[in-house]
């Protein structure tokens, strides 16, 4: 498989989701986690919530900027993905710290991917965003294609 297509696999039209009214963290996790079993991406969602919970309890998501990018490692997820999710008004992420944030990346990985996958996604997405003009773009794109364009363009 070449990389185009596993990017394409990675990031998916279907898990991108503008201008949520979503207003806290389990409920945004929730929403996500359902979207992509949906999506067939994972088996179990509420298995892959609780994973993602546990990980969000070590160290919050938020890394700031307006990000926040929780993830998880299980063998509930059947491929890798990235799914997006942008909230139509600041949500504060937890009470262990005063991050707010708008926009939202769940990202899934299998228990046996190979490698080091979820932190490689995890590390190109965070580079992306720290680069302002990418996460204002984000944050005014108005169809999810031009949303899905933009985040593929990511290099993963």
């Amino acid at each position: 498989m070449n990389r185009l297509t596993e990017k394409q696999d990675v990031i998916s039209k279907d898990l991108i989701f503008l201008d949520s009214t979503l207003s806290d963290q389990d409920a945004i996790i929730h929403y996500l986690v359902d979207k992509a079993q949906a999506a067939n991406y994972i088996k179990d969602a509420d298995d892959f919530f609780i994973t993602v919970k546990e990980r969000e309890k070590e160290v919050p998501t938020a890394i700031g900027y307006s990000v926040a990018i929780p993830h998880g490692k299980s063998d509930t997820v059947l491929s890798p993905f990235i799914a997006f999710l942008r909230l139509k008004d600041d949500v504060k992420w937890s009470g262990q710290n005063e991050d707010s944030v708008r926009l939202v990346f769940l990202i899934g990985v299998p228990e046996k991917s190979e490698g080091k996958l979820h932190l490689k996604f995890i590390s190109e997405l965070s580079k992306k965003l720290l680069d302002e003009a990418f996460r204002q773009k984000l944050l005014k794109q108005t169809t999810a294609d031009a949303a899905f364009a933009q985040l593929s363009a990511v290099d993963l």
